[in-house]
C-alpha cells in the first residue's frame, strides 16, 4: 500500500501538471489519533485569490482523509502479528470486498447572489441547474449530490447560507499502485478542470466587489505551499 507522502506528491504532481489554478493548501494532523488530512483549494482559470478572510466564491476543493490505520498498514504491511494491528486490519478491511478503500472528495462552492440568499423555494432549481451542467461533462455516470445550509433566526426570513456539490471518488486498488493512482487521479483533475470552468462561465460573476465591501478585517497571508510531506 502506498504511503501518505506517496499519495500525496501522486495528487500535487496531477493537479499541476492539468495546469489548474491552485489556490492554497491546508494540511492537518490529528495530535490525539495521528491522523492526517489535506485540501487544496482551486480556483477558476485567471481567477486569482485575493488572500481576504472571506474566500472566493466559486471554488473548487480536492480533500480527503487519512487514517491512523492507513498510517499503520502502508508502513508495516498486512502480514503484521501484532494484535493492534490485526484489530486495524480488521478495520481496514470492514465496509470493503478487496481491501482498503479511501474517498476523495471534490467540493464545488458556488457563489450566491443576496437575491438567491434569500430565495429558499429556488433552491432545487439551482440544484437542477449544477446536475445538468455536471451532465453536460459526459465524462462519467457517475453523479454528485447537491448540499445546502439555511439559516432560520427567530423573526427573519430563512437564509440560504452556502450551495456546494460534492463528487466523490473512491480509491481501491490504486492504493497499492503509483501508476494506476496516477491515471485516477488524471481523470479526477480532468472533470474538475472542465467543471470548474463550466460553473465560471455559467455564473459569470464577479464577487471581488462584494467581498470588499463585506470584507473590514485585514488580509491574512494565504498562498499555495506544498504540505512539507509531499
Amino acid at each position: 500500500m502506498l504511503t501518505y507522502e506517496n499519495f500525496v506528491s501522486i495528487l500535487l504532481a496531477s493537479i499541476e501538471e492539468a495546469g489548474i489554478n491552485i489556490a492554497y493548501t491546508q494540511e492537518l494532523i490529528d495530535t490525539h489519533a495521528l491522523g492526517r488530512s489535506l485540501s487544496i483549494t482551486c480556483l477558476p482559470d485567471g481567477v486569482q485569490d485575493h488572500q481576504e478572510p472571506i474566500e472566493p466564491g466559486l471554488r473548487a476543493v480536492v480533500a480527503f482523509r487519512w487514517s491512523p490505520e492507513f498510517t499503520i498498514f502502508s508502513l508495516r504491511g498486512s502480514t503484521s502479528l501484532d494484535n493492534i494491528e490485526r484489530f486495524v486490519d480488521e478495520r481496514l478491511y470492514a465496509n470493503t470486498y478487496n481491501g482498503p478503500s479511501l474517498d476523495v472528495e471534490v467540493t464545488y462552492h458556488i457563489p450566491l447572489t443576496q437575491e438567491q440568499q434569500r430565495d429558499v423555494n429556488a433552491l432545487p432549481n439551482l440544484a437542477n441547474t449544477l446536475h445538468e451542467i455536471y451532465a453536460a461533462l459526459a465524462i462519467s455516470e457517475d453523479t454528485m449530490r447537491v448540499n445546502s445550509q439555511i439559516t432560520f433566526l427567530v423573526g427573519r426570513t430563512p437564509k440560504v447560507e452556502s450551495v456546494h456539490a460534492v463528487r466523490v471518488w473512491s480509491v481501491d486498488d490504486a492504493l497499492y499502485d503509483p501508476e494506476l493512482l496516477a491515471v485516477v487521479f488524471e481523470e479526477l483533475c480532468s472533470e474538475m478542470h472542465a467543471m470548474l470552468e463550466l460553473l465560471h462561465a455559467h455564473y459569470e460573476l464577479s464577487t471581488d466587489e462584494e467581498i470588499a465591501n463585506q470584507n473590514e478585517l485585514l488580509a491574512q497571508d494565504r498562498q499555495y505551499l506544498k504540505p512539507p510531506t509531499a
